[in-house]
């Protein structure tokens, strides 16, 4: 089963907080949480000195907590116990990563806005550094979630995300669906037949499938999908199966067998991120990673 038991959700005080704190609800009532830290810093470096002396004496970090916990109120009400941090701190990434490990946080919402919107390089930053799992809420998104996508590559960064989707599904009463993308050596074509290398691919992948399924019992059953890539790249491929399915959710397996987080982002989560998908993306982490 999962249970969070701390969850933090990103503001910015922008439009697209409202969604936020909403969806936190959505998740607040089908799903055991311990508690819900709503936090915004204030970078201080970016308040110039013609604001600072027309604010006076003004309380500005007094004003946000006042205006967030307004939006909480009216969004979220007492759907868990919560607490609204403002800081004024010049990164934000460092007091995000510090909140983290202060309130042993399991999991952190992030708005994603719409690339003409916004860069996402804050995003970004935070998806490398943040020591958690993080749940990407893109601004166009609903709060309802039916069917979930887990794509893998039988890594146990994978492995972990689909066993988290499994249990995901029991709880919420989701469809699940298993994607792999494969890719064939093409630099061999035509000294092999095409056809051939496609068929002797897809029984190795057949046979890591049913390996998969003798080592977690509880994935038999879960439908999967094989795709080539072809001339995309796995996350493009990706993208193309989500616009087929009609899927609430993607869940992907981050990868940590490197000391430095920087390192250990992966290519593929990275991609999918700076896509801009309609739906929820979670960025999952294991515990002993984390650890």
């Amino acid at each position: 089963m999962i249970a969070i038991n701390a969850m933090m959700v990103c503001l910015d005080l922008s439009d697209i907080d409202e969604k936020l704190v909403a969806f936190t609800r959505f998740i607040c009532e089908r799903l055991p949480v311990g508690k819900v830290y709503f936090v915004h810093n204030i970078k201080a470096t970016e308040l110039s000195d013609d604001f600072r002396e027309w604010s006076g004496g003004v309380d500005l970090a007094g004003e946000v907590e006042g205006s967030i916990n307004d939006i909480v109120a009216e969004q979220f009400g007492n759907a868990a116990g919560y607490e609204v941090l403002v800081s004024e701190e010049p990164n934000t990434e460092v007091i995000l990563a510090d909140l983290v490990k202060r309130y042993q946080i399991a999991l952190t919402l992030l708005g994603k806005k719409m690339s003409a919107k916004s860069t996402g390089a804050l995003g970004t930053k935070l998806l490398r550094i943040l020591p958690c799992s993080v749940l990407v809420y893109p601004e166009t998104a609903t709060a309802s979630i039916k069917k979930a996508l887990v794509p893998i590559d039988f890594s146990d960064t994978s492995v972990h995300a689909l066993r988290l989707s499994q249990n995901l599904a029991g709880q919420l009463g989701l469809q699940l669906e298993i994607l792999h993308v494969y890719r064939l050596p093409t630099q061999y074509f035509p000294l092999i037949s095409e056809e051939m290398a496609v068929s002797k691919a897809e029984q190795i992948v057949q046979e890591r499938f049913a390996a998969l399924q003798r080592k977690h019992r509880e994935t038999t059953g879960v439908p999967y999908t094989l795709v080539r890539a072809a001339n995309k790249s796995v996350a493009e491929r990706i993208r193309l199966h989500l616009g087929k399915g009609k899927y609430d959710l993607l869940v992907l397996g981050l990868k940590g067998s490197n000391a430095l987080p920087s390192l250990s982002f992966g290519s593929v989560p990275k991609e999918i991120y700076n896509m801009d998908l309609p739906i929820p993306l979670w960025l999952v982490y294991s515990e002993e990673v984390i650890k």
